[in-house]
């Protein structure tokens, strides 16, 4: 493809994370011209900027424009709908940058990126995560063996959105987990560079009228464990990772007062900070690399092969989604055991201890 041939846009889905994270970037690029917008029920500000770019403002995703030429689409719309809008795009030959998170389902994360595949696709997931400078030099620290080898990791996520279509079922298709546990689902691996080899999860029933409260996800690598905890209550937003290695520790913290940009702290075995950097609040990390690689100056952060790991884990976290998901919601309160997950191919399972029936060295949730 040429690289200086303009880019025409498609918006599906334009609510307010998506116009905080992609569109200034977008607006702000010479190369770009909006094509269509997709929202059902538009605000004034999502009006406003079809007036502003003269993009074509639709209520019914069918009904967007195709341009001629080179054309990308983002998928912004509720969790739950990416699966059919990311297909409707690749049919299109539109290539596709995705909000986190990537699909509902391994199968339905394996089955895009092999459709991108074939027809030759620009394919991105947004977790923005993988931009972070802290995250970036946490990556750095471990493979160069900065903290030793690894040996636990820890990660905490607080609080969830109160109301809207994050609880409903058909659109969010989860609550924290979904949310909010797929970005530690993408990052811990990615940061540790190995693949997960078990899941197991408690997950916090919710109730009739909404979707899960969160809980808690034990992965395994190997015979390295990292405990995830991700709950709707607590300060709002708090996310934190801490990595323990036999020489150090690394914490990455996103500051309250700050959507995004982790900071990253760094600790010898004596408790001395030898490093601290700040995190880069800037939001479109994920827009510009998306456009840096249809240009063809960069690979893409994480491709939708790439997400299939978060997506393998947050699906088995739910230890059969449908029936047992749905019965779990009557049960106010109360936590309900995953069984073990079969993973999907590529990623296999650890030793089983067959006499306790549950998998070697991982705790009794």
């Amino acid at each position: 493809m040429a690289k200086n041939e303009p880019i025409s846009v498609i918006m599906m889905g334009c609510g307010r994370f998506s116009r905080y994270y992609h569109v200034p970037v977008l607006e702000a690029d010479a190369g770009v011209a909006f094509a269509g917008i997709f929202d059902p029920t538009p605000s004034e500000e999502v009006r406003e900027l079809a007036r502003r770019t003269g993009a074509a403002l639709v209520g019914a995703v069918e009904d967007l424009p195709k341009p001629a030429g080179k054309t990308m689409a983002i998928v912004t719309t509720p969790h739950a709908l990416h699966a059919a809008h990311v297909a409707m795009a690749l049919e299109r030959n539109w290539h596709v940058l995705c909000d986190k998170p990537f699909v509902m389902k391994t199968s339905e994360a394996r089955n895009l990126a092999a459709a991108a595949e074939r027809r030759g696709l620009v394919n991105a997931v947004a977790f923005n995560r993988r931009f972070d400078r802290g995250c970036l030099r946490a990556r750095e620290l471990i493979r160069a063996g900065g903290i030793g080898a690894v040996r636990y990791i820890q990660t905490v996520q607080l609080g969830y959105e109160g109301k809207g279509w994050f609880l409903v079922p058909e659109l969010g298709g989860g609550g924290p987990f979904t949310g909010r546990a797929t970005h530690m689902a993408d990052i811990v691996p990615w940061l540790v560079g190995r693949s997960p080899t078990q899941v197991r999860a408690r997950v916090r029933g919710g109730s009739r009228e909404r979707v899960d409260r969160g809980g808690f996800i034990d992965v395994m690598f190997g015979d390295l464990e990292c405990h995830m905890t991700c709950v709707e209550e607590g300060w709002h937003m708090w996310d934190e990772i801490r990595i323990f290695g036999d020489d150090g520790l690394l914490e990455l913290r996103r500051p309250l007062k700050r959507p995004i940009g982790w900071d990253l702290a760094v600790m010898t075995r004596r408790g001395d900070a030898v490093e601290t950097l700040a995190g880069d609040p800037d939001p479109g990390a994920a827009t510009r690399n998306f456009l840096d690689a249809m240009r063809g100056r960069a690979p893409v952060a994480c491709s939708f092969a790439d997400a299939i790991v978060a997506t393998g884990i947050v699906e088995r976290a739910f230890a059969d989604p449908a029936p047992r998901f749905r019965e779990a919601r009557h049960t106010e309160g109360r936590f309900r055991p995953s069984v073990r997950r079969r993973l999907p191919p590529g990623i296999a399972h650890a030793p089983v201890d067959r006499d306790a029936r549950r998998p070697a060295r991982m705790p009794c949730l």
